[in-house]
């Protein structure tokens, strides 16, 4: 369109030969223009809508096929994990029956095993539930672990992979596992004691606890070479991650053995330390450093083990309210370590007597060792089972258990 400015100073004779130009109705009438007159198809403002609209409508296109990939996408994610799923749980076309894996003589079969019933349940935790079962063979009975399903793999994978080559009398014995599908079982030792914690705080009689000393020292000692026997024994070395009262189970006899490996870690063969992803361990238990580094070391599961220690001398828990807020066992313990009498007091008083309280000290001693809040200060468990050997008096050690007389005294 030729506006009227432009139309009065060149004249029809500039523009013609140009077809498609126009004037408006105004500037037609007054400059007597040859030219046609503009119609609305010719409107800068409807052609400038026209744009717009061809705009919206090429844009909504291309938001409705975004869409159209996403929702494509999505089904094919949907389609693929169940899939996924179908083959881990059942696979039923494919593998009806259970796999079993032996790691020990073995005296039963997968059907004995997966007939689990709740009136049999003896504990429920992070990882899945444990069932106490009576085999039919021998009489014996076993626990059994199943895991929940999800991260009970990961667990199921760890243990396996550490247990199956452990052979140690305080370590918790795998006999099997089984696997089908999604469902994952292990079949372990049957300990009729339960574990440490729940002993330490069971009574006989009112007032009586169920451990006395000797009983704790003897938990105390076993559990020690258990430790000691996956820093020093194995290799490479394994490290527990979340050694506590809960994780220490006692068989009939009383003799300790360490459990729950689902969370351990086996160390570089470089080095006896690696880094772990993910964090572990149990509020009380979990050594200082363990706050502001991944770094995984031994001396976390010697710090855990001195707490296991204090609780055994002490006959308390981990926490408690008496410590005070946000504080645990062993700063209790630091608070009661100025002079002779107070560190007396915390000697359990529901134990002590004349004739223990010097090994109870010496106890205490090796765990005051065990919980500095350095690492490195920290005694090995080589060390550790040295010092708690050495803690033992004459009129506890039998010549059986006294292998080692020229172990140097702590005191």
């Amino acid at each position: 369109m030729v506006s009227s400015d432009l139309l009065q100073m060149g004249g029809d004779q500039a523009f013609l030969g140009n077809k498609g130009l126009c004037v408006e109705q105004s500037s037609k009438s007054q400059l007597h223009s040859g030219l046609d007159v503009c119609t609305g198809n010719n409107d800068p403002k409807r052609v400038a809508k026209e744009k717009l609209f061809l705009f919206c409508i090429i844009a909504s296109a291309l938001v409705i096929l975004l869409v159209g990939l996403l929702v494509v996408s999505y089904r094919n994610f949907k389609h693929n994990e169940s899939y996924a799923e179908n083959e881990l749980e059942g696979g039923k076309e494919k593998d009806l029956k259970w796999k079993l894996e032996s790691f020990h003589p073995v005296n039963f079969t997968a059907e004995d095993v997966c007939n689990l019933e709740e009136d049999n349940l003896i504990g429920s935790g992070g990882t899945g539930k444990v069932y106490r079962l009576d085999l039919k063979r021998n009489g014996g009975p076993v626990a059994v672990k199943q895991l929940w399903k999800g991260s009970g793999v990961k667990v199921f994978t760890a243990e396996i992979e550490i247990l199956r080559k452990i052979r140690h009398r305080n370590i918790m014995k795998l006999y099997a596992c089984l696997k089908k599908g999604g469902s994952s079982f292990l079949v372990l030792e049957y300990m009729s004691n339960g574990n440490l914690f729940q002993a330490l705080h069971r009574q006989i009689k009112e007032g009586v606890p169920e451990l006395d000393w000797h009983q704790r020292y003897k938990i105390a000692l076993g559990a020690a070479k258990g430790i000691a026997y996956l820093h020093h024994d194995c290799s490479p070395p394994i490290i527990h991650r979340d050694i506590k009262s809960t994780n220490i189970l006692l068989d009939e006899e009383y003799e300790p053995k360490i459990a729950d490996f689902g969370v351990a870690k086996i160390a570089d063969n470089s080095s006896t330390e690696s880094y772990s992803s993910c964090f572990a361990g149990t509020h009380g238990y979990i050594a200082p450093e363990l706050a502001y580094t991944l770094k995984v070391t031994e001396k976390s599961d010697i710090y855990s083990f001195g707490v296991v220690l204090l609780e055994l001398v002490t006959g308390r828990r981990p926490i408690e309210e008496e410590y005070g807020e946000g504080k645990d066992i062993v700063y209790w313990v630091g608070t009661h370590l100025s002079d002779q009498e107070n560190v007396q007091k915390l000697l359990d008083r529901d134990i002590v007597s004349d004739l223990v309280q010097e090994d109870m000290l010496k106890v205490l001693k090796v765990a005051i060792l065990c919980t500095n809040k350095l690492p490195t200060p920290r005694p090995t468990m080589r060390d550790v089972v040295k010092m708690i050997i050495d803690a033992d008096s004459c009129t506890l050690r039998s010549p059986e258990s006294n292998p080692e007389k020229n172990v140097k005294p702590l005191l």
